[in-house]
């Protein structure tokens, strides 16, 4: 494959918006908070606290913290994939396999992210749930 200015140029543009990209989410990322009412409003933890040395070391404490972890992976994981497929795509140059195969990754990149921000959004329902269940403030109809 021949390289043209097209490319050149494509190449230059994606790196510097990505660069951009990056440098703007680095600093104005705010870190991905989970409730904690759970843990701070459960009758004895601080008593567990004292018992067991640092409250920070409760189970629930550690899983949300691995969940954030994971999920913050994949999708940054996933955001990648997308990236390069659009790369792909850009420098295809009119190419139906190497086309086909990049809108193929991108589409298989979006559904993959929107898994992963669904399976978040279900985790932060699941956790305000619980969360009212044991502070008693909603009828469970049970």
């Amino acid at each position: 494959m021949k390289i043209t200015r097209k490319h050149v140029y494509s190449f230059i543009f994606l790196a510097i918006f990505s660069i951009i990209q990056f440098i703007s989410l680095a600093a104005f990322a705010q870190p991905a908070l989970a409730d904690d009412s759970l843990f701070n409003n459960q009758i004895g933890v601080n008593e567990i606290g004292k018992v067991y040395g640092d409250q920070k070391t409760d189970i629930r404490v550690v899983i949300v913290k691995i969940i954030q972890v994971v999920l913050g992976f994949l999708s940054i994981l996933f955001l990648v994939l997308t990236l390069f497929a659009g790369f792909r795509y850009m420098t295809a140059a009119g190419n139906e396999d190497q086309t086909k195969k990049a809108i193929a990754q991108i589409r298989d990149s979006v559904i993959g992210l929107i898994i992963v921000l669904s399976s978040w959004a279900i985790t932060i329902y699941i956790i305000r749930y619980i969360s009212r269940a044991v502070n008693n403030n909603v009828n469970l109809g049970i």
